[in-house]
């Protein structure tokens, strides 16, 4: 009779062999409607990359000074212990230019991390999706089964990319922010600093693991369920109406509710 530890093997062993099926087919589909490159660049939507970078950089370029005081808690909280008497503090000793410490990493690094987030995650969906398709047909499944999981593996690659870029520029933008020798620094100096004090390899390295376990779920949550929810609404608001004198709450939304307002809403909600 197999034991409890081989049994736990095998399930492990399974679980691995189905993921590997899945990433897999994923790659040979990629392979197997591989076209020329020009096809290929033609057929990528640039408005993601250049849209998702604009909205990060700006949005975490706004709350700098928040990530300033958020920094100096964390590094100092004997000192620094709540939001608003850190921010005058700060502001008392150092002036009010040291809340924007850092805003050189953080318009880049978030630039090219919202970059890469969002137009990965954009063109990755249909490959994904249609890789799940293909494998469902393979299996006897229906094609449906596979539900908001194609969507969850696109927004893990994107976000596993997107902290490649983000590790080195957070690295630098907290030196700025917590380390004197880094005072007056810019981006590139003070990355020239990081990778002669520590090399190249740590300093494009250290911190990754921690950087993945809150981007990546972090990216899922937000980008998935803003798929959900738009998805939902959109059914809700287009859904045909039954007449005039039968109007339902949902057909009433979609004669006075923009699809703008329900692009910011979905937004903030996700």
């Amino acid at each position: 009779m197999p034991s409890k530890q081989n049994l736990g093997r095998a399930h492990a062993h399974r679980r691995v062999a189905g993921l590997l099926t899945i990433l897999s087919v994923i790659i040979s589909h990629v392979a197997v409607s591989a076209t020329p490159a020009a096809s290929i660049a033609s057929s990528i939507d640039y408005r993601y990359f250049v849209a998702g970078g604009s909205c990060a950089a700006i949005s975490h370029g706004i709350t700098t000074p928040i990530d300033v005081v958020k920094t100096r808690m964390q590094s100092n909280p004997d000192k620094y212990r709540s939001l608003l008497p850190a921010t005058a503090m700060i502001i008392k000793e150092e002036g009010a230019a040291t809340l924007v410490k850092g805003l050189g990493p953080t318009l880049v690094g978030y630039g090219i991390e919202g970059a890469f987030k969002f137009g990965i995650y954009e063109i990755m969906k249909p490959l994904t999706v249609l890789a799940f398709k293909n494998m469902n047909k393979k299996m006897n499944r229906p094609t449906a089964s596979a539900g908001a999981l194609p969507f969850i593996i696109s927004s893990i690659m994107a976000g596993a990319v997107a902290s490649l870029v983000l590790v080195p520029m957070e690295s630098t933008r907290i030196r700025m922010v917590t380390d004197p020798e880094f005072e007056g620094v810019g981006l590139l100096k003070g990355l020239g600093k990081l990778v002669d004090e520590a090399g190249l390899a740590q300093t494009l390295t250290v911190g990754m693991g921690a950087m993945l376990a809150k981007q990546i779920p972090y990216t899922f949550g937000k980008q998935v369920s803003f798929d959900v929810v738009a998805k939902f609404l959109y059914r809700v608001l287009n859904a045909p109406p039954r007449g005039p004198s039968l109007l339902t709450l949902s057909e009433t939304l979609s004669k006075n509710v923009s699809p703008e307002f329900v692009k910011w809403a979905v937004s903030v909600l996700s």
